[in-house]
């Protein structure tokens, strides 16, 4: 009898390893968030700096930030895999890792769509593809029907600080055009070929916007914070730029937000 339960648990354990989630790393703050938007935390064993959401993760080991990676910590920790950036990880800290035989994953998320395939895409890297399916799924869902309740004709144009000195913004290639464009909205700054630029405030007054939208986090952000001249034209408005600029499930946060200030904005003018 005690053989056999020895082979059993032997087989057992087998399966289980068999199916374990190799031990990985998340090379960018939002990559980690969608690690626990699927429910594949356990598999992390490192994460850049900035990775604060959700508050457990603040939890897990530092190996460096977006761009320097402590190697020598990523070599104790024995991470087996990485989640990196697709427009943000270095390929060269990519490359370094492959050297020292981890698999490099590239998320993209860009666009909305994107951010649900990056679920998917990382549930199976972390083998939890049916919750990434569901949990992405849902997501979709949502953004169908904020897609479905947009206005037909964008009506509001809005400049995005990202900061003041220098004033950066975000252009074409973000995912921040998309939370606009659901709430009516477009970014003037939205034919720039890139994610984020430096401007010039001769650039953004030229362009006319209806509204100053700063990204910042609601508690040492305020309208004060704007570029003095633009604020002086132009109506200001802070959102913490985590539900908008941050591609996971929470800039749906953003979107509602967003909407119901513009709508504000909008009804207030006319």
């Amino acid at each position: 009898m005690g053989l056999a339960w020895a082979l059993v648990l032997s087989i057992t354990l087998m399966g289980v390893n068999a199916h374990a989630a190799p031990r990985t790393l998340s090379l960018a703050p939002h990559l980690t968030e969608l690690v626990y938007a699927v429910g594949g935390e356990a598999a992390l064993v490192g994460v850049v700096e900035w990775s604060d959401y959700p508050a457990a993760a603040l939890l897990q080991p530092r190996i460096g930030d977006a761009f320097r990676l402590d190697l020598e910590r990523i070599v104790g920790v024995q991470a087996e895999q990485a989640l990196a950036w697709v427009g943000g990880t270095p390929p060269e800290a990519a490359r370094r890792l492959e050297q020292l035989g981890l698999t490099v994953h590239w998320i993209e998320t860009r666009t909305l769509d994107d951010i649900g395939q990056a679920m998917r895409q990382i549930g199976a890297a972390l083998n939890v593809e049916q919750a990434a399916d569901a949990a992405a799924g849902q997501f979709a869902n949502a953004v169908e029907a904020r897609r479905q309740q947009r206005p037909v004709e964008p009506h509001m144009r809005v400049f995005y600080q990202v900061s003041a000195q220098p004033l950066f913004t975000l252009g074409g290639q973000h995912v921040i055009n998309e939370v606009f464009a659901l709430c009516g909205a477009t970014n003037v700054f939205a034919d720039l070929n890139a994610e984020a630029s430096a401007v010039d405030r001769e650039a953004v007054l030229a362009r006319s916007p209806d509204v100053i939208v700063i990204g910042g986090d609601n508690e040492h952000t305020s309208t004060q914070q704007a570029d003095p001249i633009l604020a002086e034209r132009t109506p200001v408005m802070v959102i913490h730029a985590d539900f908008l600029v941050r591609p996971t499930p929470r800039l749906l946060h953003g979107v509602d937000q967003l909407c119901t200030q513009l709508q504000g904005l909008d009804d207030a003018t006319h």
